[in-house]
């Protein structure tokens, strides 16, 4: 179980075409790939940019989205997550 979710309050974020860096209540940035989360990956910078943050999350309203801190600290990935390859169009899964 993960405590002091107090400490965890988002109170600030900087979003990119790369990286999502989430700053928490206790100084800590927290940051994860865009491709993460596919809606926020597709998103125009506009819409990555409106943000409300909640208790625990961070809740994008143009684009109906919500990521949690504990979600970003476990590396929870969204479904359908992929990554994008050198040429920056998103991998495709292999078979094996």
């Amino acid at each position: 179980m993960i405590e002091h979710l107090d400490n965890m309050r988002p109170v600030d974020l900087l979003c990119d075409d790369d990286l999502l860096h989430v700053e928490l209540t206790d100084g800590r940035i927290v940051s994860v790939p865009v491709w993460w989360y596919p809606p926020l990956q597709e998103a125009m910078p506009v819409e990555r940019n409106n943000v409300e943050f909640m208790p625990t999350s961070i809740h994008w309203p143009d684009i109906d989205l919500d990521v949690t801190v504990v979600s970003m600290l476990l590396g929870r990935q969204a479904s359908g997550a992929r990554p994008l390859d050198a040429s920056g169009t998103m991998q495709m899964g292999t078979r094996q």
